[in-house]
């Protein structure tokens, strides 16, 4: 009898460790897979934001002074168009497939921020939206990509001399860019998924499911001075 209690305690205390082996390894995995997301998402972020960067610069590039008030010509929260030279000489040229030419002809770079996918948590929507960025080789060709996916529409906002709002597109001569990105896919916790059954209809704990889930929500700004819009 003995014999046999020992048996039995002995897989109850095997089974009991290998159930606590099971659970930390899975948060483990978890965590790791959610560590892992969140750094792509940053680096992303980080490349994308170096992409507008390296495109704003180039606002008002070669255009005469005198068409200063042009450059600019969409100016919105979430569509930015404005007038540069991309081919006007081989050293400053943008790499654009099928253009080989080099002219004087003033070309246009174009930002428009639309709604990518909704993703539904019962009492909240969030929006994902894609940056579609256009090069356009006057007279040659017309170049779209998509370049990256972000978690707000209104990147763009246009500053006067001082870094006030500016009033009109004309009295503009800085560029604010804001971007935000979240990962709406991470791994859900294990008591999210173990409480469906009895916590569904919980506002509030769905509440701060949702709050872990996009928590930080990464951020990066930049103010960017058009030397070209400031002449």
């Amino acid at each position: 009898m003995a014999t046999l209690l020992d048996i039995l305690g002995g897989l109850f205390i095997s089974g009991f460790l290998l159930l606590i082996a099971l659970t930390a390894s899975d948060t483990a995995t978890t965590e790791f897979f959610n560590y892992n997301s969140d750094a792509i998402i940053q680096q992303n972020l980080s490349d994308l934001s170096d992409v507008i960067q390296y495109d704003l610069r180039k606002m008002g590039f070669g255009i005469p002074e005198v068409n200063q008030n042009t450059i600019l010509q969409i100016a919105q929260p979430n569509h930015i168009k404005y007038l540069s030279q991309l081919n006007m000489d081989s050293d400053c040229r943008v790499p654009v497939a099928g253009v080989s030419t080099l002219d004087n002809i003033p070309d246009t770079i174009e930002y428009n921020i639309d709604s990518l996918e909704s993703v539904d948590y019962g009492d909240t929507s969030i929006t994902t939206y894609t940056i579609r960025r256009t090069i356009k080789i006057t007279p040659s060709t017309s170049h779209t990509m998509q370049i990256g996916v972000i978690g707000n529409n209104n990147v763009f906002r246009y500053l006067n001399q001082i870094g006030d709002p500016a009033a009109i597109i004309s009295a503009t001569k800085m560029v604010e860019v804001t971007l935000t990105a979240f990962n709406p896919r991470i791994t859900l916790s294990s008591d999210f998924v173990m409480s469906q059954l009895s916590n569904g209809d919980d506002p509030e704990f769905r509440k701060r499911e949702l709050r872990r889930l996009l928590r930080a929500s990464y951020w990066r700004q930049t103010r960017l001075i058009s030397k070209n819009l400031r002449r």
